[in-house]
Parts: C-alpha cells; structure tokens; sequence
C-alpha cells in the first residue's frame, strides 16, 4: 500500500494504542488530533536533518535593496524553503531574515530543505521517524500519559538516529558548481564540484 497520510497518522496511533482511522475527515478524537498536528509535525521533522529526498537546489532570485548593514548583497528566500542548508559554498556567510537572505556573496545559489508535502515522496526512513514524532506530540492528547508521551520521544530520537545513518549513506553534499557568465565576467569562487551519489 502506498505511503498516504492516513498511514502515517495510523503508523502514530498504533503506536499510542490508540484507535485507527479510515480518514482526516472523521469526527472522532483521533482524527481531530492528527489534524492538528500532521502538517507542523511533518514540517519539523523534515528541518531536523538534510534529508536527501527533500533537497533542492536553486539559483536565487536577488533584491533590488541591500541591506542596511553587516551584509552587501539580500535574496528571497525560496517560498517552498524549511530550512537553507548553504550558499554556493560551506564557507559563505549568511542569516536567513524573515523571507530574506543576506550575504556578501553575490550571484548566490543554495541548497535547502524544501517543504515535502506528498507522502509518497517521502523516503521510508523519514516515514517512520514522523510516526514516532507524531505519536509523541499527540500522545498526553490522545492517551493522558505523560509516560506514553516520553516514551514516544524517546522512540522518535531513535528513529531519527537510525534514519541519519540511512540517509548520509546515500551520497554527500559538495558545494555548487560554477556558473560559466559569471566566470567570464570575472566573478569566481563558484568552482565546486556537484553533489556526487
């Protein structure tokens, strides 16, 4: 059966003993509470670690206005971005302000965690380790036991250890590779190779 997020909200509940559900739109308690959690949840999950499946890469837009100080050149932050994990290189400076990024690179690209919202996308390890959370985050909710609710984090940090260790095997990140107009208008520093599997 495909990966749905009725499964993930029911992978939670069976953890917690709860009740399963056929759908978000029932009316019972434990669908209310998968609601309300299942989007802040998946969205924290997916900023806690570079998960491969969510990695994108873009060559950011640039604003017209520089900051104020402390960095000469801002971009928009892409809309779909959870977490910026670099610029071209590890070494480029940035903070991320509001749905901005300031550098001094100029002619930045980055890589970032963008936000994944179809669960069949989602790698199976990821799958597992936001059950987990899930579960611990509904669990005083659904079952009134802080001790379920400790045991479900506890649960949830293992799952995450584990899913570390599958997803970093899968390839490394390198920096971003060199654009060729921006080399021949004398701006360098972008001579990095790709990501390679």
């Amino acid at each position: 059966m495909a990966v749905s997020e009725v499964k993930i909200c029911n992978l939670a509940l069976r953890k917690l003993g709860a009740r399963l559900i056929e759908s978000l739109s029932d009316s019972s308690q434990e669908a209310v509470t998968c609601n309300l959690f299942y989007d802040q949840v998946r969205d924290a999950v997916l900023r806690e670690h570079p998960w491969n499946f969510a990695a994108s890469r873009i060559r950011l837009a640039k604003l017209a206005d520089n900051p104020a100080f402390g960095f000469v050149h801002q971009y928009q932050l892409p809309s779909d971005c959870l977490h910026l994990r670099q610029l071209n290189s590890p070494d480029d400076e940035f903070v991320v302000e509001g749905d901005k990024i300031l550098t001094d690179r100029d002619g930045a690209s980055a890589v970032y965690t963008m936000k994944v919202t179809n669960p069949v996308l989602f790698d199976p390890s990821f799958v597992m380790a936001f059950a987990a959370r899930l579960a611990a985050e509904m669990a005083d909710d659904i079952t009134g036991s802080t001790t379920k609710a400790r045991e479900m984090w506890t649960l949830y940090l293992n799952a995450m250890q584990s899913a570390r260790l599958a997803d970093s095997a899968e390839g490394r990140e390198d920096n971003i590779p060199s654009d060729p107009w921006l080399e021949a208008r004398g701006i360098h520093g972008m001579d990095s190779p790709v990501w390679r599997a």
